[in-house]
């Protein structure tokens, strides 16, 4: 009896050292508890910085050059975009610096980017198809704006009350601009005797003064040389969207016509990146103008030294936009045929390669629809 329980004491005592080594070999030999997540050190501020950080935005592409001139007109039809773009500093945020050279009409802007004298230029549509059909090495790169209706002929109502009263009178017009296609389209429209009609091919500063000194009893010209000339005592008697005939009152589309901005080859080439940041700019340009049309005039009346209450009218009959649409290469075609037509170029250009969509894609593809 006292055998067996000897031999049991052995035996529990063995069991027992044999399950302290266990637990001991579990535990690594060690009396300190495992670490927890809790236990971690806490992250520093940084790190939680960088774990909460939203995605950077991809370093825009270096330019080639910061530096350029563009050139527009001293008017509502081509300058709104660029004068914005600088006044409300969006040139800058692209890290540009522009310079904007201001002239009387687009064909001083198409001769000085011909020169080089500036890189990129907006002018109305006439005058770069025919510097383009002359071999000028231009191309389109963007819409500015549809300024249709602000084509206007201007008459002295004590002569001219209907279009038919426009035949064997005194009319002045600009030469290679929308004033002589506008001009050209009303005797067309309303046919015209055109070889009863003394013709005036004279500067957009000479209308009002051979006006008002009864040298010419009309003139086709844009704005905001219309607007001063009824405020002359004048009358308009048609626009390229409306008529102001007695008894015609009403819209009537006699004329499409675009404002663009065009540059030379040799620069828009070798400045891709240049180009893109610019349209950027007129990009927030054309917002700007439509949720801010008092400022905008503010700005465009300080700059071209015009008073702005008249900026906010006239603003408002152009749509601003850098579209390059089917709509605006149709107005395009049908203009270049009728200068073809009446014998201001000698062929159409090819628009296929006269508009190089490729810029406006890159920065905005939804305002490029053509094919």
């Amino acid at each position: 009896m006292s055998t067996n329980r000897k031999t049991h004491s052995s035996l529990f005592i063995l069991l027992f050292l044999a399950l302290t080594l266990l637990l001991t070999a579990c535990g690594g030999g060690s009396n300190k508890p495992a670490a927890s997540p809790s236990d971690s050190p806490a992250p520093t501020a940084e790190e939680k910085a960088a774990a909460t950080a939203a995605p950077t935005e991809q370093p825009k592409p270096a330019l080639e050059t910061a530096s350029l001139s563009i050139g527009t007109a001293r008017d509502t039809q081509l300058s709104p975009l660029i004068v914005i773009a600088n006044e409300e500093g969006y040139f800058k945020e692209e890290g540009l610096e522009v310079k904007t050279e201001l002239f009387a009409a687009g064909p001083d802007v198409i001769a000085a980017l011909g020169s080089k004298s500036i890189q990129l230029g907006s002018s109305g549509d006439i005058p770069p198809i025919i510097a383009k059909a002359s071999g000028l090495p231009i191309e389109i790169i963007a819409q500015q704006a549809d300024i249709s209706g602000v084509q206007t002929l201007v008459v002295n109502s004590d002569k001219i009350k209907t279009p038919a009263d426009l035949n064997g009178k005194k009319i002045a017009f600009v030469p290679g601009t929308v004033s002589e296609a506008f001009f050209l389209r009303i005797v067309e429209k309303y046919g015209l005797d055109l070889k009863s009609i003394e013709s005036f091919k004279i500067g957009p500063t000479e209308l009002l003064p051979a006006f008002q000194a009864g040298n010419i009893d009309a003139f086709s010209i844009w704005q905001p040389v219309a607007l001063n000339g009824v405020k002359k005592g004048g009358v308009a008697l048609l626009t390229g969207k409306e008529s102001h005939v007695p008894g015609e009152e009403g819209p009537q589309q006699l004329i499409n016509s675009y404002s663009i901005l065009i540059g030379h080859n040799d620069f828009v080439a070798k400045n891709p990146e240049t180009v893109k940041a610019v349209l950027r700019a007129l990009n927030k340009s054309v917002a700007f103008i439509e949720t801010n049309p008092d400022a905008a005039a503010a700005h465009i009346g300080k700059t071209l030294g015009q008073d702005a209450a008249d900026i906010t009218t006239l603003i408002a009959l152009n749509h601003y936009a850098l579209n390059l649409t089917p709509e605006l290469v149709t107005a395009l075609e049908s203009i270049s045929k009728f200068l073809l037509d009446n014998e201001k170029i000698k062929e159409v250009p090819d628009f296929k390669s006269f508009i190089n969509t490729s810029y406006l894609k890159a920065v905005a593809p939804e305002l490029v629809t053509i094919p």
